[in-house]
């Protein structure tokens, strides 16, 4: 599975806006398309859907631009994600099983279930605040090499 271009970049974009609006001011889609490596165009695509989500206000005129609608600590990773591409499903049945046939006597439901559940509760559990935070990459880092069940060093997920 792999996560989808709209929601890594909008990702980038709202961490890119809390870092460069300093004292709640608004900052240029310009400035986050340099921060951030992506064409003002794309960006600008990608801003309706966060607005609508009122995860980003849009302040116009001169020195205009955007700022987060609400503080970084209040923006949970899964918003953006959700107003990007919708909610996070490894598979269609994993949250409905009417979209399988096969879904009353499927033996593979539950795990789809279960790792999108699981996904979702890692989503839900950051903030863009947690994202900004200076230890964060450390923090992050120490979760993924922590020793798995059988005690063996998990890495992104495999193990080694």
């Amino acid at each position: 599975m792999k996560i989808r271009t709209r929601a890594r970049y909008s990702l980038r974009m709202m961490v890119a806006i809390a870092r460069l609006s300093a004292d709640d001011a608004p900052v240029g889609l310009g400035d986050v398309a340099r921060r951030c490596g992506v064409s003002r165009r794309y960006l600008e695509q990608l801003v309706g859907p966060l607005r609508n989500a009122s995860l980003l206000r849009s302040v116009s005129g001169r020195g205009g631009g955007y700022r987060l609608a609400r503080s970084a600590s209040e923006i949970k990773v899964a918003e953006i994600m959700a107003a990007a591409v919708g909610p996070v499903e490894v598979t269609e049945c994993a949250r409905d099983a009417s979209h399988c046939l096969f879904s009353a006597y499927c033996n593979c439901r539950g795990l789809w279930a279960l790792i999108n559940a699981r996904i979702n509760e890692i989503l839900e559990s950051y903030s863009l605040a947690d994202i900004l935070s200076e230890d964060f990459l450390a923090s992050v880092a120490a979760e993924v090499l922590r020793p798995g069940p059988s005690g063996t060093q998990t890495q992104t997920g495999s193990r080694r």
